[in-house]
């Protein structure tokens, strides 16, 4: 019997305990280590295909979500003692035959990733502020237009030359320099940009083609978006704004850390702190307390209407409370986020590693987190993840 374990915890809908299984599948191909699921079998739509299930029954008033988020803050009520765990979200994927090697990352009380996004940004989230809503109709016009607009090609070799324009304008992005020289470029170019001697714009058709003039892409034209969503395009900041001058697509606000404040009494005094990730988390019998007062507190939540059902803000609130803000957190090649809607985004076939900030850093990532337009097979990232199941020569389907 191993010292260490994975632990998942599912309840509910047919759609969660399917991507358990996508997960598992990868999971056990490529770890040497038990897997343990908790589940409420009761409240399954669906059979959970393993040999290691721990069937708790949850308290009944409580919906299938809020379910799941007792089970997990709860995790160590349930497992046998005396060992090292890594609790995974179901959404979390091993690519990686060293994926075992995130057991020597524990440090005590208790070890999570950094999310992909600071307590600022992710406050809207957690409670019910309204901010979310701010500039949503203008949001819900740019997407309207946008789509209007779009007209995909779908080809592999256009996929992948779409990919090579949006790193490439990614790196643009980072410097001033850049952002000037490629301006001017284009400013004095005459009917056709290049953008390298394979990615040429065509700026009468607004098309993206190849040296050979096979066509790439449709660009989305700015000033008719503009012209249709009442909106402006800042480039030198990369941002739509409205009438008002606001950000469309900025969320950020303290009420979060405000609330904290209100129902725990507890003072984050970095507002925009980067918190933790609840996806991956390694724990033992030294986490219990920390484990305690998270689920303490998440379960209080739930009878509150300030807050949505969520164990991140609890989280938060948590880390706080017990002084372990400059805590060690994992390296993002133990929980990588792969985030659909980060423009900076970006993977490297060739030297099979994977960037969030256009490869200011990069990772080769034992785990990646697909939290967003999961089996989404038009997605890059989703083909690469895909791509990491081919190599894999010990695998045994679960279902």
């Amino acid at each position: 019997m191993t010292k260490e374990a994975y632990v998942f915890v599912v309840c509910g809908s047919k759609e969660h305990i399917d991507t358990l299984h996508f997960s598992l599948n990868y999971l056990k191909s490529y770890s040497q280590k038990s897997i343990i699921v908790l589940s409420d079998l009761s409240r399954n739509e669906s059979p959970i295909y393993h040999d290691n299930v721990i069937d708790i029954k949850t308290p009944e008033h409580l919906n299938h979500h809020q379910a799941s988020i007792y089970l997990k803050t709860a995790i160590h009520q349930f497992l046998p003692k005396n060992k090292l765990y890594c609790y995974l979200d179901t959404d979390v994927v091993a690519i990686s035959n060293k994926c075992d090697e995130i057991f020597n990352q524990y440090i005590p009380p208790i070890r999570f990733a950094p999310d992909h996004c600071k307590v600022k940004s992710f406050s809207p989230y957690a409670v019910n502020c309204n901010c979310i809503k701010k500039c949503e109709a203008d949001r819900n016009r740019f997407f309207k237009s946008i789509q209007k607009q779009t007209k995909p090609i779908n080809s592999a070799y256009a996929r992948k030359m779409q990919q090579q324009i949006n790193e490439k304008y990614k790196n643009i992005q980072q410097s001033f320099f850049s952002k000037t020289l490629y301006a001017l470029k284009y400013f004095f170019s005459y009917s056709k940009f290049k953008l390298s001697n394979d990615l040429i714009f065509d700026k009468n058709k607004r098309v993206w083609i190849n040296a050979q003039g096979e066509l790439i892409k449709h660009e989305i034209n700015l000033k008719q978006l503009a012209k249709e969503t009442n909106l402006k395009y800042r480039f030198w900041s990369n941002k739509w704004v409205n009438n008002m001058g606001e950000d469309i697509f900025d969320y950020k606000c303290n009420h979060l850390t405000k609330q904290i404040k209100n129902t725990f009494n507890i003072d984050v005094k970095d507002k925009n702190w980067q918190h933790w990730n609840g996806g991956v988390f390694l724990f033992n019998e030294k986490s219990h307390r920390f484990l305690d007062q998270w689920h303490l507190k998440t379960m209080e939540i739930f009878n509150n209407k300030s807050w949505k059902t969520r164990d991140q803000g609890t989280l938060i609130a948590n880390v706080w409370e017990f002084g372990l803000e400059n805590h060690p957190t994992l390296s993002k090649e133990w929980n990588f986020i792969a985030d659909f809607y980060n423009k900076e985004l970006a993977l490297n076939k060739v030297e099979d590693t994977i960037s969030d900030n256009s490869f200011k850093t990069a990772y080769k990532p034992k785990f990646i987190h697909v939290f967003h337009n999961w089996k989404n097979t038009d997605w890059e990232i989703w083909q690469w993840i895909e791509s990491k199941s081919n190599i894999v020569t010990t695998s045994k389907k679960i279902y």
